[in-house]
This record gives structure tokens, C-alpha cells and sequence, in this order.
């Protein structure tokens, strides 16, 4: 961190801006980050911050030059290898000319209602030919798509919509989660119907939005992650620079379209001239049939969250020297990366906040001590205590810089100026670096993942990291996974432990937490589970863990056993 200014002023947050128009706080004893300029009076940094929120919404980014923008490189894919299969389905194929012209009439559809650089459409539809041609009319408008997907309830639909301020949502208006949208749903008959007036032609520029992503946030209601085209571009780049030569070449879309890891999925191959594998929507729970797609259409690319790994694993996925697996979105178990070190194929451990565009480290497993690895191209990381860098083998906060960094979060001026802000490292003017939350420490040069911030808890007075509870179990041979987490019982908090094993395990890992943990932080009972309760996006679901515990160990389907 830079020394400090030399001023009598008290320490305190200073109200800051830079000339993009984003706005942050930054401590007045501190050195101002070049290009950020204080807006304000030193006060407290609550108060600094909703002095921040106030300045969000003046002069923004200039608006670059059109032709530039993410998926301008598919266009041009389109217009070289226009009879190369850009498309892979049970059904069938679909050539780089054929999505080309599938997009453009979707294009001329949207154009024709209004859409246009700057708005915002939602994208409901299961994975499909149609998905894709319709994200990529939206982005060739200069347009941002929404993913949205058709499990959620539609009230978490609803206020999607009416938070993004979408103009339309494309999608399939069958079922209930379409039904109390405040904007007109667009079918594919209507959005495909008619003919193109022109050739599929791009009018984004890199500031502007590609995709807004919605998350979990800790409100309860979803927050938007603004993705730049540049952000994603640059994304893309930093993969084909970390992946062996031909591993955009078949790409398996397997992730859920509303969760961010499946980005780089569609958008690696079809802006490089690969071709994209789709999974069915309704193949992706059943790992045996999914198994079957994957030994027949042979991807270089296979990406799955760690739980979605077990699954496929265990239903005889292999992969061979020939592919490259990538996992991430979850914290990798001790057991599954011996496993993926195991494999023939090149294995990368990826981790990434969806405000960084999906990932900003890869880590080539080569062992069964999980890390997360090293800066791609365009992230940098920064561990930080305090605003101060720690030395090596310390605990710090990973705080994430460069292209990577999201533009913030979609109508939260005060959420974005607290996490996304001034990076004094930077020789950039007005560059920020997001703060991540993860709790990380440099090994030997290398990330190794600890914890996230908000996952210590609390038990009887004693503060507990279940991430270092489910360390400790992971370790033990037979444990595939392990998850903590605090339930209520009548005598007030207890903390318990879930593994996914065989029922033999559960004696060695309760001598291990013995041997490793104190007192205070061992498990007040563990379960054993054939498999942890995983959410539609494949990470482990801590909600269902704190919910099937009273009912003595039921999961979805009823394969627990204590």
C-alpha cells in the first residue's frame, strides 16, 4: 500500500471518483490511487460510503468504437468457416452460415421492437441451438442478455426483470415461470419468424454491457454483475493463452446458462471457431446418460463444478490424454484432486468470483493438496490485510485487479463503491480491483484457498471456520466430500459435519477431527451421506444440509443413511 500523504487529518474514508465515473471511498491517510479523486470530507466509512452511492450515476464511459465487441469474433468465425459445425446436439449439427442466419433474423426481430444498444433482453430458454442464436442477436445489437433460468420461481424471475429493467425476456412461455413477468415474453416463433433484412453483423464496442449476471446476494434478493464485452474478451484471451492448442476445438456446454461458469462454454468456442456440444437441459441430472454424450461426441474441453466431477466420475467418465478438464465454482476436495491428478487428461483447478468474469486464477492439479493457483492473464491478485500486502505463507483477502473486474453491480452504487474499489498497484489511471472475501495465502508462489470471510461462525461463544472442520475430514481416505454447518437444536446452536462416504469412514474421521481440531470445534454429530445435496449449479447446498439434519438425515432422494 502507498505510504501515507502526509497530511494532520485525522484518518478516516474520503468519498472518491474517477473519471469513468466510478465511485469508491479510500482512506484519508493514504496516498490517492492515480486517476481517483477525493469528493468529499474525510468521516467515517459508513458515511463515506453513501456519500460514494450519491456520485454513482453522472458521466459515465465514453462509448467505444462498434464492430469490437465479443461477439464481433463470431461473426468473423462465421464468415471464414461459415460450413464448419458450430453446433452439436443429440439431434444433430448446425454450421457456423446456419447460426449465423438463425441469429440474424433474430436480430432483425429485436431490432424491429425496439432493441438497441444499451438495453438489456432476458434469455429463458432451455440449452439449445436457439439459446445461442439468441444471445448472440442481442450482443450484435450492442444489446446486454440476462440469463435467466426456467427452474427459478417465478417471483425470483419477476424481480430479475424489474431490477435488470429489461425490455423483453426471450423464452419458452410453457410453464409457470414466465407468468407474472411486468415485460412482454417473446416466443421463439415470434423472435425467429422472420426473415433477416441482412447478414448477422456486430454493432458492440468493448464498454459495452455483454451479460448480466444475477447472484445470490446477502439481502436475500439477487444482485446483477455488469459484464463489459471487454471483460469478456478478455476472458476468453487469458484461456486460449492457459489451454493447451486445440482445446477450444469441441467444448462441452454442460453448466446451468444462468450460472456463470457456463460462459466461457459457449462463447470460447463459437468466437474461435470451435464447435459447441450441447448437453440437453434434461440430461445434465442424469450423469449416466451425460457420460454416454461425452464418449460419443469426444470433447477437448469437459468443465464441471467439483460435485458435477463425482457425478460424472462415478458414472464412468474418463477423460484421456486428448481432452482438458477444468473444474471450479466450488472448493475443490483433497480426495477428488488426487483423483483428477490421476487422470491422463491435463487437469486445471479454476477459481474465479462472477465479479471477475467467471475465473481469474487456474492452478494444473498435480496432487491431492487443492490450490487455486496463479494470476491468468488478465487478473491480477493482490492478498491484503487491512489495505496492507501480507508476506508469503500469511492469511490475507484476495482482492482481484485488471480486465477481469466486472463494471460493478447493476443499481447498488453503494454495494459496487464498497467492493469493487481503487487499486493503488495499478499504473492505469482511475483502476479498481475487486474484493473478494476469500481467504487466501501464497504457498511456495502459489494461491491456496482457505476460506471465505463470512463463513466463520460462532457456537456456544467459540469462533469456528468450517471450512477448516471440513478441511480436516476431506483429508481422511473414503471421504469424496465434506461439508459443516451450524443447525438449531433445543439446547440452542450445534455444529455438525456431513460426508459423502461409505459408512466405515465415519469412525477414522472422527479420530481425525479428534486429533486435528479443538474441543470447541469438534462436530457435535457427523452424518454420513452416499453423496452431499448439491444445488442446480452443482456446488454443495448448505441450506438443504441445515434443513434434512432434523429429519434424521434425508436428502432429495433418500439415499442418506447415518
Amino acid at each position: 500500500m502507498p505510504e501515507a500523504d502526509g497530511t494532520d487529518e485525522a484518518p478516516g474514508w474520503h468519498p472518491v471518483r474517477n473519471d469513468a465515473g466510478d465511485c469508491s471511498v479510500w482512506r484519508s491517510d493514504r496516498s490517492l490511487p492515480l486517476g481517483w479523486h477525493r469528493c468529499g470530507r474525510a468521516t467515517s466509512r459508513e458515511a463515506a460510503l453513501d456519500a460514494a452511492a450519491s456520485l454513482a450515476g453522472g458521466p459515465g464511459p465514453v462509448p467505444s468504437a462498434p464492430g469490437v465487441g465479443a461477439d464481433h469474433r463470431f461473426v468473423e468465425a462465421a464468415l471464414r468457416f461459415p460450413d464448419r459445425l458450430a453446433v452439436v446436439t443429440e439431434a444433430g449439427g448446425t454450421t457456423y452460415a446456419d447460426l449465423a442466419d438463425r441469429a440474424a433474423r433474430a436480430r432483425t426481430s429485436l431490432q424491429s421492437r425496439g432493441v438497441t444498444r444499451g438495453s438489456v433482453v432476458g434469455v429463458c430458454m432451455s440449452r439449445s441451438v436457439d439459446l445461442l442464436a439468441a444471445t448472440l442477436a442481442i450482443l450484435s445489437l450492442g444489446a446486454a442478455y440476462v440469463p435467466l433460468d426456467s427452474r427459478y420461481p417465478a417471483e425470483r424471475i419477476r424481480t430479475i426483470a424489474e431490477d435488470s429493467g429489461m425490455a423483453y425476456v426471450v423464452g419458452e412461455t410453457a410453464g409457470p415461470a414466465l407468468t407474472l413477468l411486468p415485460v412482454p415474453v417473446l416466443s421463439a416463433a415470434d423472435v425467429f419468424g422472420e426473415a433477416a433484412r441482412a447478414p448477422l453483423q456486430s454493432v458492440s464496442g468493448p464498454d459495452d454491457l455483454a451479460y448480466v449476471m444475477y447472484t445470490s446476494g446477502s439481502t436475500g434478493r439477487a444482485k446483477g454483475v455488469e459484464v463489459t464485452h471487454h471483460n469478456l474478451t478478455a476472458l476468453l484471451d487469458a484461456l486460449t493463452a492457459l489451454l493447451p492448442p486445440g482445446s477450444a476445438d469441441r467444448v462441452l456446454f454442460y453448466g446451468r446458462f444462468a450460472f456463470d461458469i457456463s460462459v466461457p462454454e459457449y462463447h470460447l468456442p463459437l468466437t474461435t471457431g470451435g464447435t459447441c456440444v450441447l448437453a440437453p437441459d434434461t440430461w445434465v441430472p442424469r450423469p449416466r446418460r451425460l457420460a454416454a454424450l461425452i464418449a460419443e461426441t469426444r470433447p477437448t474441453l469437459l468443465q464441471a463444478t467439483p460435485v458435477g466431477w463425482r457425478l460424472l466420475l462415478d458414472a464412468g467418465v474418463s477423460p484421456t490424454a486428448d481432452q482438458v478438464v477444468l473444474c471450479g465454482g466450488d472448493s475443490l476436495p483433497a480426495a477428488l484432486a488426487g483423483e483428477l491428478a490421476r487422470l491422463p487428461a491435463r487437469a486445471f483447478n479454476m477459481y474465479g468470483p462472477t465479479e471477475a468474469t467467471v475465473w481469474a486464477t487456474a492452478w494444473e492439479i498435480t496432487g491431492d493438496r487443492p490450490f487455486i493457483g496463479t494470476a491468468l492473464a488478465h487478473a491480477g491478485i493482490h492478498v491484503l490485510d487491512d489495505g496492507d500486502p501480507v508476506p508469503e505463507g500469511a492469511h490475507g483477502e484476495a482482492y482481484i485487479a485488471g480486465p477481469a473486474v466486472a463494471r460493478g453491480y447493476r443499481g447498488l452504487p453503494r454495494l459496487t463503491a464498497e467492493h469493487f474499489v481503487p487499486d493503488p498497484w495499478s499504473s492505469g489511471p482511475g483502476a479498481r480491483m475487486y474484493a473478494t472475501g476469500d481467504i487466501v495465502r501464497v504457498v511456495d508462489g502459489v494461491l491456496e484457498y482457505s476460506h471465505r470471510r463470512d463463513t466463520q461462525v460462532k457456537v456456544n461463544g467459540n469462533r469456528i471456520e468450517l471450512t477448516e472442520v471440513e478441511t480436516v475430514a476431506g483429508a481422511v481416505d473414503g471421504v469424496s466430500a465434506a461439508a459443516a454447518a451450524v443447525v438449531t437444536t433445543e439446547s440452542g446452536p450445534a455444529l455438525v459435519l456431513c460426508i459423502a462416504g461409505a459408512p466405515e469412514v465415519e469412525q477414522p474421521v472422527r479420530d481425525a477431527l479428534r486429533r486435528s481440531l479443538p474441543p470447541a470445534m469438534y462436530p457435535a454429530e457427523v452424518m454420513v451421506l452416499d453423496r452431499l445435496p448439491a444445488t442446480v449449479n452443482g456446488k454443495v447446498d448448505r441450506r438443504e444440509l441445515t434443513r434434512i439434519w432434523p429429519a434424521g438425515g434425508l436428502v432429495s432422494d433418500g439415499s442418506a443413511r447415518r
